[in-house]
């Protein structure tokens, strides 16, 4: 049992400042309600919700309008949670127990005489009611030594119980109660909440101890509960009308107003943006981008995935937690749309993790159009497979409304599902790249960065990557790699950086970028598993110059500058494969990096140093 000051903290999950749903009219009427009742007079009231519509919160808000009253008309609030206790007794014993030493406390603060010594009376009235806890109560479970034990420590009671009371009944210590309860002038508001959250009989035995207690004066019961799912759990227990029932005991009945069409949307948009500006990592553009994905993905029923304030509140908070550990590592909109699902459709997300393979990168084969052979085209066999996994991953969801939200989800996470449901043809080599610059999920290292929450093994992270890209100074950036090198941290070292780096140098590196990098990847003479990946993004990066020339200018002074080494001479072969060395097919002129002038040139200055060399 909770008292007035502490009521709010019941739920961290529910703020007692939140009013996003605009419920503070009706939190206000609820607490005149409570606060105003005629003559004075026992009620009970229900507030009736669906499952996550808010019920606490708007407790909480109604809690906050009772605080605001001068101190003489303000109720006495006490929360009592029924679920920590396993039977009617236990739940009798610790309701009057607990309901008395929590009035007893705020009457000590507040300085209400007649309530500063109620509850001996409470825990007397308890004994003489249901004594020991009832000795039905014994049996409810335990083998034959726990039962033993149970009615031993009955009968120590009962013995107790007659050498404290005397001769005292239940009227006596019933008046004494009513008189201090009149006596204080003060409303007494008992608060049960989430009562649909327990089993079929301890609902019933909170309506009977509610139903046996309800008529002191002064005191309010305030429940909060589904009314389907309880009148349900009452009607099989009690084998009779659960509506009936609850009309017996429920004198004033509230509903919980439902949120307008799309608030709950606008609720986890405004959070989210709120939740991202406390991330240095995360940029404003970053923000804005997320706030019209969101808004695009709302006009296909993204708002029926949080068709509660609780699960958006689950979302959100969970949201808080993890979003800390992945901030600029990887796209904000693909993890907020892969955590939404994590959290309200846990089964469709772990189908994306299972089938995974099906949905990163591109299609393959996705310039294969047609099989001359007449065998199984190696893109239709693919975008079959993937199209089957889409299906799963939809399937998983237990609700039928959800099934095109995830479907749009999925393409707007995984370019290859858009591919394969709207037919827009093949990627481009250079998709993975701008995919990976961008920091999208659908490459797998940032699939692993966004379900794994933190950076794999051997990745280093999105700020290093942006302090390596801005440096153009080719002599600080070989120095800031070779660091690299002596990295303690597994798998991270010279090849990883550069393959961190090289989506950049493909796709979004201008001159000066290129230029440093080029230098950089010509100027090293390395032996180890990184000389691939050197010589492969220097044959990329030299392709991202804007024109033959500038590229030619590059081959030249860097051979002069460094020396033809092996970075050098692999690049060279390539772009003599572009003129048809090796019997390779000649590329179209337009397609070379260099004209044949060019290459002749380029070739000329190296056999000289190699003269020089020699």
């Amino acid at each position: 049992m909770t008292n007035f000051d502490n009521a709010f903290s019941h739920d961290p999950i529910e703020h007692l400042e939140d009013d996003r749903l605009g419920r503070s009219d009706f939190s206000r009427l609820l607490a005149k309600a409570l606060a105003e009742s005629p003559e004075r007079r026992s009620m009970v009231v229900a507030l009736y919700g669906d499952w996550g519509s808010g019920k606490t919160s708007t407790l909480n808000l109604c809690f906050q309008a009772l605080k605001e009253l001068p101190s003489g008309e303000r109720p006495l609030v006490v929360r009592f949670n029924p679920w920590w206790y396993s039977n009617t007794g236990e739940l009798l014993s610790q309701f009057f127990e607990e309901l008395g030493g929590s009035l007893e406390e705020q009457a000590e603060r507040e300085d209400v005489g007649p309530l500063k010594d109620i509850k001996r009376s409470l825990v007397a009235y308890r004994r003489l009611i249901a004594p020991s806890g009832a000795v039905a109560d014994l049996f409810v479970s335990g083998g034959a030594l726990t039962v033993l034990a149970n009615l031993g420590q009955a009968l120590a009671e009962q013995a107790a119980q007659r050498q404290q009371e005397g001769s005292q009944d239940v009227h006596t210590v019933r008046v004494d109660i009513e008189e201090a309860l009149t006596a204080s002038d003060r409303r007494v508001v008992i608060v049960i909440d989430d009562v649909d959250r327990l089993s079929a009989s301890e609902i019933r035995d909170v309506f009977k101890m509610v139903k046996a207690t309800a008529d002191f004066p002064n005191t309010c019961y305030l429940l909060a509960f589904d009314f389907g799912t309880v009148t349900r759990a009452l009607s099989d227990v009690q084998l009779t009308d659960g509506v009936a029932y609850l009309e017996k005991i429920v004198q004033v009945p509230f509903r919980l107003p439902d949120p307008a069409p799309g608030q709950i949307m606008d609720i986890v948009k405004e959070s989210v943006d709120e939740i991202a500006s406390q991330q240095e990592a995360v940029s404003e553009q970053e923000r804005k981008k997320t706030q019209e994905r969101l808004d695009d993905l709302a006009f296909y029923g993204l708002g029926g995935v949080w068709d509660n304030m609780r699960k958006a509140n689950r979302f959100l908070d969970s949201l808080r937690l993890t979003l800390s550990t992945v901030a600029g590592e990887v796209r904000l909109s693909d993890f907020v749309f892969l955590e939404a699902l994590r959290v309200t459709e846990p089964r469709v997300y772990e189908r994306i993790i299972d089938l995974q393979y099906l949905l990163l990168g591109a299609p393959p084969g996705g310039q294969t159009w047609f099989s001359r052979s007449g065998a199984p085209n190696p893109q239709e066999q693919a975008n079959k497979a993937t199209s089957a996994a889409v299906e799963a991953i939809c399937g998983a969801t237990e609700r039928e409304e959800l099934k095109d939200i995830i479907e749009h989800l999925l393409e707007e996470l995984f370019p290859r599902v858009e591919s394969v449901k709207r037919g827009f043809g093949a990627y481009g080599p250079d998709s993975l790249d701008r995919w990976a610059y961008e920091k999208r999920v659908c490459v797998e290292d940032f699939f692993r960065v966004a379900t794994g929450w933190g950076m794999p093994t051997g990745m280093i992270s999105g700020s290093e990557t942006e302090g390596l890209v801005t440096i153009t100074d080719p002599d600080a950036l070989r120095e800031r790699l070779r660091l690299y090198d002596n990295d303690i941290r597994p798998g991270v070292d010279y090849e990883a950086a550069l393959r961190r780096i090289g989506p950049f140098y493909r796709s979004e590196a201008d001159g000066p970028a290129l230029n440093a990098i080029l230098r950089v990847m010509f100027s090293e003479e390395r032996t180890d598993r990184a000389h691939p990946t050197m010589y492969l993004l220097a044959d990329d990066a030299l392709k991202q110059l804007p024109d033959a020339t500038t590229r030619k200018q590059v081959l030249l002074e860097s051979i002069e500058v460094y020396q033809v080494l092996p970075v050098t001479v692999e690049v060279l072969r390539n772009l003599g494969l572009e003129h048809g060395w090796h019997s390779h097919t000649a590329l179209p002129e337009n397609d070379r990096t260099l004209p044949p002038m060019d290459l002749q040139e380029v070739l000329g200055a190296v056999v000289e140093n190699i003269k020089k060399q020699a």
